[in-house]
């Protein structure tokens, strides 16, 4: 399995710099603790630096989660998410809602947005005590491409509030992200995304992990361990939990075609906690579709139903009208966590065509668990 590596660009005025390639690397890339509630355990990670000039450092934790491709998306620590794609104009208002339970008033929120095109960026105005909120709404700021307020709409006396974020363009922009940041985990329901894309991570293990040291220097060609300590809570889990140590380099100068640009550097080491004898492997086939003639493609999506993270493999038989298996299609081995989709894109290689008439494509896929998953598709070729 291949580093997580993320490289970033900022464009920056900067001429006349020799650049090489960065050189950041980590000795491992992931870690599978299987520690039983309330105990604990500190590891260690190397990082190396191959450049001839020293680094600065900086460890931190965060979420991340796959897409339904996937591909690795990466969110801040105790957070939820929410994107836009659309073209807003000027004038345009709809409203986000979302359902959060708090154990306490000293958790807080905090709310930040970004436009896509022209670039913008700014805060959310609105109660950051969410259980003591006056339901009083923030005056609206009049200057930049979008105001967003947040207001809570009720609070039960067990904790849950339910939240509403409103958004006003003032001009015309494309493109949104909305976070809210938590101080701590909490679980967070979207009731309404108004036709955004709601991302959270429900079984974060983020709050759990303790990195030592979060920022240093290190030297051309040195070695510098890191150590994180996980401590479980006693009570209350099951399954698998996860989250991930980001270590990020130093803003550093890089030519991109023919410009200057300001490269940062940054790995993710991923860190699983199950939670021993609570594991339950289930998987189910969601849908089946035909998507592609030459060469026969289906798009496959399957569902993790479990608890913990599934490495499913199968297979796709196609079946003439006479009942005889014409083609059989492997499914490669691939990652998929718990309540998480994977809609997978699988092609017949064969260079021979089958000839027009009706099939039915069989599915099968073997989760690890007592049973397999299944399901089918008739579909006709021409």
């Amino acid at each position: 399995m291949r580093p997580i590596r993320i490289i970033f660009f900022i464009t920056a005025l900067l001429v006349g710099m020799n650049i090489t390639a960065l050189a950041l690397q980590i000795t491992q890339i992931e870690f599978d603790l299987h520690l039983a509630p309330g105990a604990s355990n500190t590891y260690t990670f190397q990082v190396i630096n191959n450049e001839s000039d020293p680094q600065n450092v900086t460890v931190y934790i965060g979420d991340w989660t796959r897409t339904e491709s996937g591909e690795n998306d990466f969110l801040t620590l105790d957070s939820a998410r929410w994107l836009f794609t659309r073209e807003f104009k000027q004038g345009d208002e709809l409203d986000i809602k979302y359902r959060v339970t708090l154990p306490n008033d000293s958790i807080t929120v905090s709310g930040a947005y970004a436009c896509g095109s022209p670039s913008s960026q700014g805060q959310i105005e609105g109660e950051a005590h969410l259980l003591s909120a006056a339901n009083n709404i923030p005056a609206e700021q009049a200057n930049g491409l979008v105001a967003i307020t947040r207001t809570v709409l009720s609070t039960s006396e067990d904790g849950m509030v339910t939240v509403n974020l409103h958004i006003h363009a003032l001009q015309d922009f494309g493109g949104l992200r909305i976070d809210e940041v938590f101080s701590s985990h909490v679980d967070i329901k979207s009731i309404d995304a108004a036709g955004g894309e709601f991302t959270t991570i429900s079984r974060s293990c983020g709050d759990w992990i303790e990195a030592s040291p979060q920022t240093f220097t290190i030297a051309a060609g040195a070695t510098q361990p890191v150590s994180f300590r996980a401590v479980v809570p006693n009570s209350g889990l099951s399954g698998m939990y996860w989250a991930m140590i980001f270590v990020q380099g130093a803003p550093r100068p890089q030519q991109r075609q023919g410009a200057t640009v300001l490269a940062i550097e940054r790995f993710g080491v991923k860190v699983y906690e199950t939670i021993p004898g609570s594991e339950e492997l289930s998987g189910e086939v969601k849908s089946v579709r035909k998507v592609g003639n030459d060469p026969l493609t289906f798009n496959v999506t399957f569902a993790n139903t479990g608890n913990v993270q599934l490495r499913p493999t199968g297979s796709i038989n196609v079946i003439s009208q006479d009942g005889d298996t014409v083609r059989t299609i492997a499914i490669d081995e691939f990652p998929l966590l718990p309540g998480r989709e994977r809609v997978l894109s699988v092609a017949d290689d064969s260079k021979s065509p089958l000839p027009a008439g009706i099939y039915r494509a069989l599915v099968t896929i073997d989760y690890g668990g007592d049973n397999l998953a299944g399901g089918t598709r008739d579909f006709r070729l021409h």
